[in-house]
């Protein structure tokens, strides 16, 4: 049974990277800028949808904001995101359920490839980074 498992998930994965991808496209495509995923709890006896999940997006299709919520209706995931001229997310700000940012993380680009990954706390102080290193082909 494991065996079997593995190969459907790592299936799951590459299709899901391709749906989005996809995505990107239709929504630039048919100029959609908000997307709302409402959920029915049907067997729970909840005739009435709850709202899932919010997101944003620019005129590319790209993703400004995410809002995922609980069967409750709090905030359990709010994240916003800044891209740079070639669509590259350069900010990603992570905010509590009352909006406030409580992490940011900023990615430098050199020559299309991400050089750096600095970590900011909600002071915007940073405490944390990653630097990537390339090695060519000759």
């Amino acid at each position: 049974m494991k065996i079997r498992l593995l190969p459907s998930l790592i299936l799951l994965m590459f299709v899901s990277v391709a749906l989005s991808a996809q995505g990107t496209k239709t929504i630039r495509e048919k100029k959609i800028s908000s997307r709302t995923v409402d959920e029915y709890f049907i067997e729970e006896g909840y005739d009435e949808p709850m709202v899932e999940s919010v997101e944003r997006y620019n005129e590319d299709g790209d993703l400004l904001e995410l809002k995922e919520f609980n069967k409750g209706g709090e905030v359990t995931t709010w994240e916003k995101y800044k891209y740079n001229d070639d669509r590259d997310v350069v900010e990603e700000a992570f905010l509590n359920e009352k909006g406030k940012v409580i992490r940011t993380e900023k990615s430098i680009y050199k020559d299309g490839l991400r050089v750096e990954k600095q970590f900011f706390n909600e002071k915007g102080k940073l405490y944390k980074k990653k630097v990537y290193k390339y090695e060519y082909r000759q």
